[in-house]
């Protein structure tokens, strides 16, 4: 605010209400909104929502923050729920400065404490695997001959190494000398970790909580309600309430809004009305298919489990001496489901459950990979009373709905490893990250897809650039989650590259939109149009260029709605 809006602002005693939009705009992650409140010689500012650029991970490195605005000027955060692209920015603005409180829901703030040290975690071995190839690089270059027909003065380092022998020392001596110099020096490290996994950890201590449907005031002029968006457990729609009598304004932040009748989550909550909104448009130029979930899952698991049986192509043909281990082609194959840790792999268990117990599909061993996985489903059952009627009579009767009839916990590598191997019956690995972008699904990607016998079934949304996406490849150029596209030919690759080496695809490719914790562009009109009065502007987030403008058409074609706005990086906004 300028010296002019300040004298302003004094003299008329009018408040001045500002958004900054900082992630997330014409982008699929990255949620990050600026709120700064000016009352008379007081300015008051919050932050909803600190998310990772999932896109562009160096965008988290610079400063995200409008410029003139230090993380220690931020007085309080809103976090909408626990996703990585929406809350796994914290622990950078604390270490940036931040000293504030920030609000989620319960559930959220137990995600957190699973997702952000995992995040941490991440990080670091990022860092790392960068800091080595740089390593690798210097030194080859260090060791590199020097090249005898190389013109004067473009000799290798070696080959310097002359000068220092006309002064009377060893030539050879003086190579390793100056190779050993470029190592050390490039053994330093040169990427440091965004934040560490301790740091993620010490960054939960600011996290407060606020239940469901409670008005909470953080100061005389601002408060908030959660209500239920259902997304993933503890997600909220955060309804904003800033400034006082006539100069109050209300403002509807979505956060991700979720898709009605979903397994173990109950349905987003109709919000009575709001001076300003913000909603999510991930898939603002699309429909979900409208099918039965559970006859979907049947009849693709039936599928994969009569294959898994057959006499496929054989990954590995010898007639030498198998080590132990060793794929033959002898045994049966392996269902790879790439999930979400957190909500889509307790779906997916529960409808596996419920099908093996109804007699619908065979009863095979389901094996669940991954710690942060069970620590999610642990948070899953702590937080009853926030799921579904329908789960909860579930939990009164006894009966667990994560817990498969031959049921196995995978908690480390060693044992993830243990599972590359001729199974003696089909089997179901249930395994994170969703998108195939990293964790123990990628290693047993790498050591199934080349069987034919295998199928890998793909249950949501599969983002640019990810492994995920280079699988779950379409033959007209379809999106597989869309409704316009029910019956999908998959035009997969040959191979796909894992770690930098091309891996042969024999297995078959599925995919289940059904899964998805997104609403659609109808659920989200049919959402937005229960509010009692138009919003004097929208602002449209999260998604592709497609997806924003297909939303926007959607909003002003079916709604009549005025000032929606599909706002840029760093634009900012007068309430």
């Amino acid at each position: 605010m300028n010296k002019r809006q300040q004298k302003d602002l004094s003299r008329t005693g009018r408040s001045v209400l500002r958004l900054h939009v900082l992630g997330a705009a014409h982008a699929v992650t990255g949620s990050m909104y600026l709120f700064e409140y000016h009352e008379k010689d007081k300015v008051t500012r919050f932050i909803t929502d600190l998310g990772l650029t999932v896109e562009n991970q160096q965008a988290d490195f610079q400063k995200r923050l409008p410029s003139g605005i230090n993380a220690s000027d931020i007085d309080f955060a809103i976090i909408s729920h626990a996703h990585v692209d929406h809350s796994a920015y914290l622990p950078k603005l604390i270490k940036d400065g931040f000293k504030g409180s920030v609000y989620v829901t319960p559930a959220t703030r137990d995600l957190m404490g699973v997702i952000l040290p995992d995040s941490g975690y991440l990080q670091e071995e990022e860092a790392k695997r960068k800091n080595a190839r740089l390593l690798s690089a210097e030194e080859k270059k260090a060791n590199q001959p020097a090249d005898p027909t190389a013109p004067a003065g473009q000799k290798s380092m070696v080959s310097s190494s002359k000068s220092v022998s006309s002064k009377g020392k060893n030539p050879r001596a003086a190579s390793k000398s100056a190779v050993k110099a470029a190592t050390d020096k490039a053994a330093a490290p040169r990427f440091a970790p965004l934040y560490t996994q301790e740091e993620a950890q010490a960054s939960l201590k600011v996290l407060r909580t606020v239940d469901y449907d409670q008005r909470y005031s953080v100061t005389d002029a601002i408060s908030f309600t959660f209500t239920e968006a259902g997304h993933i457990l503890g997600a909220a729609v955060v309804n904003l309430e800033i400034g006082t009598g006539s100069q109050k304004r209300t403002f509807c932040f979505s956060g991700n809004i979720g898709r009605p009748d979903m397994p173990l989550l109950r349905d987003l909550q109709p919000v009575a009305a709001a001076d300003y909104v913000m909603v999510e448009a991930t898939y603002g130029n699309r429909l979900h298919q409208k099918r039965d979930r559970l006859d979907v899952l049947e009849a693709k698991l039936l599928a994969a489990h009569a294959r898994a049986k057959s006499s496929g192509k054989a990954a590995v043909k010898t007639k030498k001496a198998v080590a132990p281990g060793a794929k033959t082609g002898q045994g049966s194959g392996v269902i790879l489901i790439p999930a979400f840790a957190v909500g889509r792999a307790q779906a997916l268990l529960n409808d596996i459950r419920i099908l093996m117990e109804a007699g619908r599909v065979p009863v095979m061993p389901v094996y669940v990979d991954g710690r942060m996985t069970q620590a999610a489903t642990e948070v899953h059952r702590k937080h009853l009373g926030i799921l579904n009627e329908e789960t909860r009579g579930l939990f009164e009767a006894g009966i667990d709905p994560y817990t498969t009839p031959r049921h196995a916990v995978v908690e480390d590598w060693k044992a993830s490893e243990a599972l590359h191997r001729e199974h003696t019956e089909p089997c179901i690995i249930v395994s994170s990250s969703g998108m195939a972008s990293g964790g123990r699904i990628v290693n047993h990607l790498n050591y199934w897809l080349p069987d034919s016998k295998c199928t890998v079934m793909f249950v949501g949304y599969q983002g640019t650039g990810t492994l995920g996406q280079a699988i779950v490849r379409t033959s007209a150029g379809e999106r597989p989650d869309s409704v316009a596209a029910p019956n999908v030919n998959f035009d997969t690759p040959k191979t796909v590259r894992i770690a930098g080496k091309p891996v042969r695809l024999n297995a078959t490719v599925d995919f289940l939109p059904d899964y998805s914790a997104h609403a659609d562009y109808g659920d989200t009109v049919r959402w937005l149009g229960k509010f009692k009065r138009r919003p004097k502007m929208t602002f449209i987030v999260h998604g592709d260029e497609e997806a924003l403008a297909g939303l926007k058409g959607h909003i002003e074609n079916t709604l009549d709605w005025k000032g929606v706005t599909i706002p840029t990086s760093r634009q900012v906004f007068d309430l």
